[in-house]
């Protein structure tokens, strides 16, 4: 044979070696479950320290078998050993809420409802105005409240908190019975002023929906298209608002395991019949208006987006749009915020200190009340789940 046929054969032989080895054979083992090699990463006494805490955590010895026979991805998720670490146990001192002293809250603020809203009703009435007369049903058992009485010094929730899950579809179904601009939006009223870039409250247009068991929900309407990129010359995204980015961030946040994201789920709203018709604000109502399209539209008064330019409409009336759950009010769980020492400046001249000083981050690590506990750390965690949805905080409410 001819040295260059040999050269040739030789040069297909083992191509055809390397192909059976990298493609073929991996493909046979999945088809058949040959046996394999494997790596066996369970550990038998671990422990985990957490500023000066020592958590152990366990491990399962049948997750493979475990695994298949859940049908929920985050629960397979859960039941890996890096997600099996063993929390404290919770004393009531650790809890934001006690149960009794939030339902007298609570019952209370429904009394006050039904005495406010026949007040509504009578005075709509006179202006020759309908308004839907949704009954309250409040429910000790509601999963909002579930939820609230959750939260704890570690997490808004439990990672096997069945309330999130029900909150999550009551959000989605439960009958829509009063709609309402947010108090961030209402403090700004008096101060408007659009030619500022960026407003105290943030920039999307957003409403606080009550929901018949008188769970509240905050509701920010689809603006952009899914397909739609951000454009490379905003400054700061501040034209840019996508609804379906707050769902990613709670599903991200609770696969990341931190639990630091309120319940938020999507929903298509009624914006005639599930604001427009319920509203019992007159500001609200007046912002409404029927587009050439035939479409119901509706923008802000008194924020970023503060021209008609800027509504939102629906289709003719369907709205898409992100429900986030919200927290217990200040009235009843009091909180303070604390800066980022790493906020952005959000102008166009001047730097912040952390830009040009090159001990800053020395400096902080001595400031109270970044100097003790793991609020500090707890920042750093945020920075980089604020790097991986694309967003930024400039506070961390406790």
């Amino acid at each position: 044979m001819r040295r260059d046929r040999l050269l040739v054969a030789v040069t297909l032989v083992t191509l055809l070696a390397a192909d059976i080895h990298f493609v073929l054979l991996p493909r046979l083992k999945s088809w058949y479950h040959l046996p394999g090699e494997s790596c066996d990463c369970r550990v038998t006494n671990g422990s985990l320290d957490t500023g000066g805490t020592i958590l152990t955590w366990t491990m399962s010895q049948n997750f493979t078998t475990a695994s298949t026979k859940r049908s929920s991805k985050l629960e397979r998720l859960f039941g890996h050993p890096l997600y099996n670490i063993r929390l404290p146990e919770l004393g009531p001192d650790e809890l934001l809420l006690q149960r009794e002293e939030l339902m007298n809250y609570y019952k209370r603020k429904v009394s006050r409802w039904e005495r406010l809203k026949k007040f509504y009703i009578e005075t709509a009435a006179a202006s020759n105005i309908t308004i839907p007369d949704h009954p309250v049903t409040f429910d000790p058992e509601a999963s909002w409240l579930q939820f609230h009485l959750g939260i704890n010094r570690y997490a808004l929730y439990s990672r096997d908190d069945s309330s999130v899950d029900r909150l999550l579809r009551d959000m989605q179904t439960a009958t829509v019975i009063s709609a309402d601009f947010t108090q961030d939006e209402k403090a700004l009223k008096g101060a408007c002023d659009c030619s500022q870039v960026v407003k105290p409250s943030g920039l999307h247009l957003k409403l606080a929906l009550k929901l018949q068991d008188f769970g509240k929900a905050m509701f920010k309407p689809m603006r952009q298209e899914r397909h739609e990129e951000t454009p490379e010359n905003f400054f700061y995204f501040v034209d840019f608002q996508r609804h379906n980015a707050e769902i990613a961030a709670f599903h991200l946040d609770r696969v990341l395991d931190f639990r630091r994201v309120p319940p938020v789920a999507g929903r298509f709203v009624n914006v005639t019949g599930e604001i427009l018709y319920i509203t019992h604000n007159e500001e609200l109502r007046s912002v409404f208006f029927i587009s050439p399209a035939n479409n119901t539209c509706f923008f802000a008064k008194c924020l970023y987006v503060c021209k008609s330019e800027y509504a939102v409409c629906g289709h003719p009336d369907l709205l898409e749009g992100s429900m986030s759950a919200y927290l217990p009010g200040l009235s009843i769980a009091p909180r303070i915020s604390i800066p980022n020492p790493w906020i952005r400046s959000y102008s166009f001249t001047g730097r912040e200190e952390w830009e040009v000083n090159p001990l800053y981050c020395d400096t902080v690590k001595k400031l109270y009340p970044y100097n003790s506990g793991n609020r500090l750390l707890n920042m750093i965690d945020m920075a980089v789940f604020d790097f991986l949805t694309g967003t930024e905080h400039g506070q961390a409410p406790l």
